[in-house]
């Protein structure tokens, strides 16, 4: 191997009693969720979910922790960043910062703490997830069309933490309750049963929400949203029809639309972003910005040289994407999609989790696959024209899917771990990475389980080969 690498009780107090309650259910999270067992004096889901206030309370708190702590976060301990250093997007310069070192070098330990963090975090928004699934099928006093957007986004989100935990970690169990003495035992599920779950809930969650539900800033999930993760769903099962419908649906009927120009994409009122997390403060911008920004040199990261030369001459990403700093004769080049680096008078700049054109690279794709490479081109060209690049005439299916696949490359890099899973779900991860990453081995596709887990619950067992 080459790694070292109970009793329910019911509170009569109300209004911010619950609200704190439900919080410090759902706070729980340092721990795993498989050690944490409820508290005997623990408001239960049925009490807590009376009313619209603690449901609220309790779905905004999963979102300040997918914009601050979660894998989904913008700061280094999230996938934007340190997959980006596993993959090819991004240079560590700062030899420091071992535990990134790690990520760049592809010598990830399953003792690591991102690794943990991942794992953790997921699980233990998973259970909060789960909480508010259990705490609004009894019946309570909150109207049903109500009811049931926050249900449809609680299984929103427990499909999303269960696709990024697959994509990082391969089989994974797919939690469902809140229930210990079940939890504490369960066993991974196979990548193909995880994703028929991930399916599940989304279909359901796109049945509970309202198609008219206004969601003017795009700070919770909604209909759209979850068609959006179905049509990247489908696209990674490689259902070609199935992503091809749900892409198209929501390019036609969603009501975004492409921004005409790229200084335009990634502000907070951007009519082409289908979700976004808030920024908890006004004034408040991404950590994305903190993270990526380079004000003065020398820099922890920069943009590997490897991506910098995948761009055509003429890409205005190129340009407006990229920002540079120059110390001498050196200069440094850095992810630019975000300009904020520090707060404003008011929030200008968000962090985007779903945006359109990710939808029309999926058309492009999934006509390409089907063969209708006419119609792919109709969703590839516009993405291409809005950053300066000439229209692609009709080629080869083999060639139009390497042209998209440079697309994506170039349109979402360091947002997400898209060219991390790109690599993976095309099967070209081991061809490409192994030819510049000195340590790269095939079985890297996949993180280690972290050894905790594993040390709690051997029914996890067996560890990812390689680790």
């Amino acid at each position: 191997m080459k790694k070292y690498k109970q009793p329910i009780y019911r509170n009569p107090l109300i209004g911010i009693y619950k609200v704190l309650s439900v919080i410090l259910m759902i706070t729980v999270s340092c721990e795993s969720f498989v050690e944490v067992d409820l508290p005997q004096d623990q408001i239960t889901g049925e009490a807590v979910f009376e009313e619209s206030g603690t449901v609220q309370a309790s779905l905004q708190h999963i979102y300040a922790e997918l914009r601050d702590n979660a894998f989904t976060s913008g700061k280094s301990l999230g996938v934007s960043y340190l997959m980006g250093h596993y993959a090819d997007e991004l240079h560590l310069v700062n030899p420091n910062l071992n535990n990134i070192l790690y990520y760049e070098e592809n010598n990830v330990l399953p003792t690591d703490d991102f690794v943990l963090g991942f794992w953790s975090k997921g699980y233990n928004l998973i259970y909060a997830t789960n909480s508010i699934i259990e705490g609004l099928t009894v019946d309570s006093g909150i109207p049903e069309v109500e009811r049931n957007n926050y249900l449809g986004e609680a299984y929103f989100l427990r499909a999303y933490l269960h696709f990024y935990l697959v994509n990082l970690f391969g089989p994974v169990p797919y939690i469902t309750s809140t229930d210990y003495t079940e939890n504490q035992a369960v066993s991974r599920q196979s990548e193909v049963l995880v994703y028929e779950h991930i399916v599940e809930d989304l279909i359901m969650a796109k049945d509970l929400f309202s198609a008219t539900e206004i969601n003017d800033d795009n700070f919770r999930p909604d209909h759209w949203t979850a068609v959006a993760l179905l049509a990247r769903v489908y696209l990674y099962q490689e259902n070609w029809e199935s992503a091809n419908k749900q892409a198209i649906d929501l390019i036609s009927q969603g009501g975004f639309e492409l921004r005409t120009t790229l200084d335009q994409v990634f502000l907070k009122d951007s009519g082409e972003t289908i979700w976004q997390l808030g920024p908890g403060l006004e004034g408040r911008n991404t950590h994305e910005g903190f993270s990526f920004i380079v004000n003065s040199p020398p820099p922890n990261c920069v943009l590997s040289e490897n991506l910098l030369d995948s761009f055509e001459t003429g890409d205005r990403r190129r340009s407006q994407w990229v920002g540079t700093v120059i110390d001498g004769e050196t200069q440094w080049h850095f992810p630019y999609k975000y300009k904020q680096v520090s707060g404003t008078e008011t929030t200008q700049e968000c962090s985007i989790l779903f945006r359109l054109s990710e939808q029309y690279l999926i058309a492009a794709e999934s006509f390409a696959q089907l063969g209708n490479t006419t119609a792919s081109l109709d969703y590839l060209n516009p993405i291409r024209d809005r950053a300066g690049l000439s229209f692609l005439s009709p080629m080869p299916k083999e060639e139009l899917l390497d042209a998209i696949s440079q697309e994506r490359r170039v349109e979402l890099f360091t947002e997400q771990a898209h060219r991390f899973f790109d690599l993976k779900r095309t099967n070209m991860a081991n061809t490409i990475l192994s030819r510049i990453k000195l340590n790269w081995d095939p079985t890297d596709i996949l993180l280690p389980v972290p050894d905790s887990e594993l040390s709690i619950n051997p029914n996890l067992n067996p560890q990812n080969e390689g680790y």
